[in-house]
């Protein structure tokens, strides 16, 4: 069965144009206040997991090991994580974020959902929850195919 959504090249350009607003671009035109993209995902990736380990980073941004290092690096001189040591096994390094850093990704994460409100606040809100259903539906399949 196919179904009809457009075309590929509508798809791929109104996404395109999500993430130009919503990435690189983002508030005020920088990305994630003094972070790139790649520094801001594994900031919030270790946020979200109470012992955010580097494979799971580096997995995340679908960087190298050495690469990933390389972000967490350039996030421990800004203060916003820093390396820990798992006692039970001295090989695995784990990302803590610090307090400016929980701060940071709050601010950012609240300035985010401000700007998501206000603009689906001019859609009906059936076509608000399509909006939804299909974003959720997407991102299901992008993960999937990872």
């Amino acid at each position: 069965m196919s179904i009809h959504f457009g075309s590929t090249k509508d798809i791929s350009t109104f996404i395109r144009e999500i993430t130009w607003h919503f990435g690189s671009r983002g508030l005020k035109g920088e990305c994630c206040g003094d972070l790139s993209q790649p520094e801001y995902r594994a900031l919030c990736m270790a946020s979200e997991k109470s012992k955010g380990a580097m494979r799971m980073v580096a997995k995340s941004l679908g960087f190298t090991m050495s690469g990933a290092s390389r972000v967490i690096d350039r996030l421990e001189k800004m203060g916003y994580a820093k390396r820990k040591r798992i006692p039970e096994d001295g090989r695995v390094c784990c990302i803590e974020v610090t307090p400016s850093g929980q701060t940071l990704i709050k601010n950012l994460s609240q300035e985010y959902d401000n700007r998501i409100d206000k603009i689906m606040s001019k859609i009906d809100p059936a076509m608000q929850e399509i909006i939804g259903t299909a974003l959720r539906s997407f991102v299901k399949m992008i993960k999937q195919e990872d």
